[in-house]
């Protein structure tokens, strides 16, 4: 992941966070707020388990510690935000919660001795009038005890943005994310606890579908996605132009609010001219506090060409790997597919045929990523729903036909329009989002027109939405953030495969502990350092990359001494390191019995110079298979 990509990423999570109001809407008054956080925190927490179960291994105290002081800032800021909410209107309070950002240069200073960066302060000023003029220029509304809840609120989130900052770039973010959400549960069920024995609540739970829709949103899009995305863009995108960009979440409530009425049936806030000049006001103060914008445009332009550097073709092809695997990931698209589907139709908060629905994220995701095993995983999903509901014929057929040509057409767009140059599913250039947004849109078009020729005309506009806006805002995000962040093994066309930047095979430290002379790591580690430096990169990272190795190999002949290593390398801003080898299963990244202070030390370099490391047992090759991402 690159700063492009990182704001990218926080402006989709902001649009997330804005519409969220249209959900709470739908939690009764007589639910403990408490009781809401408790199971939302639970059921984000297992989410995060499920994908980041592997990642458990490489915990540690200072990660758990970390975890804890940021669950007390979100509890905290939860806390005053439901005593505030509940005192002044809700656009006093979505303006008062967007000017947080006021306090943390002054927090950054007081706290941890930051000198603020003062030209982003006009930018600043911007922004807060943009927000005056978005409360109708009146804060007569203002002077009450609700106001002073909201502030602490405020001080709260931009606490949690600074400690969030300062810890992202040294943590796992997987894990802190996860210990965040864990802590949060405990402190929340307490306070649910303490609410049911002294103030009169129970422990019960109400079962109408929109207080569980609104808890599954929240669960996955905000206690999930929104925290795991937030920690890895922080690491490109300062604190202050974060909570910039945050801010900017009142102006796409204003904007989706007709949107969300019409969808749920509810009224929406007239938009004035007034709210639409300060949008506008408040987009330019954040464009005048990012410190990249405040230069001249060509001295920009030249900055972003070099930020936009190689991230590194962090994925093998889809075609050298087992039949196994990709019936696999093709079931598992499926199932998830199904599920979301039936999930939205059994719920019935959506007007529309079963065409539509919060699923057609997925065919533009999966068809990028995995080609046409995507595209057919999203089409059996629609299938099964359809037998399982008893759906018509005619809009089985529709949205199978849809599902697999906007799966396979985003694949092919993506590779013959050379999105990337190394087709691996990265967006480290503006071209990148240029080739998936047009595509997007025209196969869009093309599902809506088809949609419109089987069903009928007025399905065209809502198809066409629905596939181009889920596409846009959570197919996207996802696509970048398994493509640069995760390194998931992608499906690439076998006329664009490309070799990786190194490989080699290790078998001894010296040539005198190998058959051959070029099966050492001594000469591996030479060719990292030509290759590297061929490829860019700086002294550091090189050291870097080397020691990983080499700790890595010496803990596997540790404990498999026949063992032969097969490593091929990719550069760019991040490093892929895949490891093979052909013994008993072994993970190096697990405390040994065994383990002395050096295997320790060395242990904890892999753990926290690696931005992720993966340990797995391939039975179709009989292999265990390494990736280090640095």
């Amino acid at each position: 992941m690159n700063k492009l990509e990182a704001t990218i990423s926080l402006f989709i999570i902001t649009f997330f966070c804005s519409i969220q109001y249209a959900f709470l809407a739908g939690v009764p008054d007589s639910v403990s707020q408490f009781a809401y956080l408790t199971v939302t925190n639970v059921i984000g927490f297992v989410i995060m388990l499920f994908f980041f179960f592997g990642e458990l291994s490489r915990i540690d105290k200072n990660q758990v510690l970390q975890s804890f002081i940021l669950s007390i800032e979100l509890v905290a800021f939860n806390v005053f935000l439901v005593l505030g909410s509940s005192r002044v209107g809700a656009t006093v309070c979505s303006c008062l919660l967007s000017a947080y950002f006021v306090f943390v240069p002054v927090l950054a200073l007081i706290l941890f001795r930051e000198k603020p960066d003062w030209r982003a302060f006009p930018g600043i000023i911007v922004v807060l009038l943009g927000l005056f003029l978005m409360m109708d220029a009146d804060f007569s509304g203002l002077l009450n005890m609700g106001t002073l809840y909201l502030l602490l609120a405020d001080v709260a989130f931009a606490l949690y943005i600074l400690t969030m900052g300062r810890y992202s770039s040294s943590s796992n973010p997987s894990i802190i994310a996860m210990g965040q959400l864990f802590f949060s549960m405990l402190i929340s069920l307490g306070c649910w606890i303490v609410q049911v024995a002294f103030f009169g609540k129970t422990f019960e739970l109400p079962s109408v579908p929109s207080f569980w829709i609104c808890v599954l949103y929240i669960s996955f899009f905000i206690r999930g996605v929104y925290g795991i995305v937030q920690l890895y863009a922080m690491r490109y995108v300062s604190a202050l132009e974060t909570s910039l960009i945050f801010s900017t979440e009142i102006i796409m409530t204003m904007l989706m609010s007709p949107i969300l009425a019409h969808v749920f049936n509810t009224q929406s806030e007239p938009i004035t001219s007034l709210h639409l000049a300060a949008g506008i006001i408040m987009i330019a103060g954040v464009l005048m506090a990012d410190s990249s914008v405040q230069a001249s445009f060509g001295k920009l332009i030249k900055k972003i060409k070099e930020s936009l550097s190689f991230l590194g073709q962090l994925s093998f092809s889809g075609v050298k790997a087992s039949c196994i695997k990709w019936i696999y990931v093709t079931l598992v698209v499926a199932a998830i597919y199904a599920v979301i589907d039936i999930f939205v139709q059994l719920a019935g908060f959506l007007q529309y045929d079963s065409i539509i629905g919060l699923k057609n994220f997925l065919p533009s995701f999966a068809g990028a990523l995995w080609g046409v095993y995507g595209a057919v995983a999203t089409s059996i999903g629609s299938l099964a729903v359809s037998i399982i509901l008893g759906v018509s014929v005619k809009v089985a057929v529709a949205e199978c036909i849809c599902n697999f040509i906007m799966g396979t057409g985003m694949w092919l767009a993506w590779h013959l329009f050379n999105a990337s140059i190394d087709h691996n599913i990265t967006f480290k250039t503006p071209r990148s989002y240029i080739v998936y947004t047009f595509s997007l849109g025209i196969l869009s078009l093309v599902c809506a027109f088809i949609a419109a020729c089987i069903l009928n005309e007025q399905m065209f506009w809502p198809v066409f939405c629905a596939y181009f806006f889920l596409g846009l805002l959570l197919g996207l995000l996802l696509c970048i953030f398994f493509g640069s962040i995760i390194c998931v093994e992608t499906v690439i066309p076998v006329w664009c495969l490309v070799m990786p930047d190194m490989a080699c095979i290790i078998s001894g430290i010296t040539e005198h502990d190998s058959p051959e002379a070029d099966l050492s790591l001594t000469y591996c580690n030479n060719q990292i350092e030509e290759t590297a430096r061929y490829a860019g990169l700086p002294p550091k990272k090189i050291f870097e990359v080397q020691g990983c190795v080499e700790e890595l190999f010496l803990r596997v002949k540790k404990a498999r001494p026949d063992a032969v290593l097969y490593l091929t390398v990719r550069y760019g801003n991040s490093v892929s390191l895949r490891f093979a080898f052909k013994e008993k299963y072994f993970n190096p990244f697990l405390v040994q019995k065994d383990d002395d202070m050096l295997d320790a030390a060395g242990l904890k370099l892999l753990r926290h110079k690696a931005i992720r490391a993966s340990c797995r047992y391939r039975r179709s090759d009989k292999m265990t298979h390494i990736h280090i991402v640095i």
